[in-house]
């Protein structure tokens, strides 16, 4: 999962979607994050909360209320991101859908090394 934490934020570089205005500049001024990342698209949170839950799901859940919980967890990472206005929708959308295709490329390619 390593490779993760620098696919997001390279594409979030390269695809330029902006944060959601968050009201006052005093706010922003004070945001360490603000000054370094600008961009928001896709959701980082939202990417990296899809791609552990598949692994977890795949490598060690094994209850149905171990899933629920741990696709409840998924989901609260992403509706924090929309509920504290640092991101819109499609963002949090699109990251989850990256995480979910990241996790499925890591996949394969582990099975075809190891094969």
């Amino acid at each position: 999962m390593t490779g993760q934490g620098r696919i997001s934020p390279a594409s979030c570089q390269i695809l330029h979607g902006a944060r959601p205005h968050r009201g006052s500049a005093a706010v922003e001024s004070f945001s360490f994050q603000s000054q370094l990342m600008r961009y928001s698209f896709p959701s980082g949170h939202a990417t990296r909360a899809a791609m552990c839950a598949r692994f977890l799901l795949a490598q060690l859940v094994d209850t149905a209320s171990m899933r629920v919980l741990v696709l409840g967890w998924a989901a609260v990472v992403s509706l924090s991101r929309l509920l504290l206005a640092r991101q819109y929708v499609t963002d949090v959308v699109f990251g989850l859908a990256m995480g979910y295709c990241q996790y499925t490329c890591l996949q394969n390619v582990i099975n075809n090394a190891w094969t």
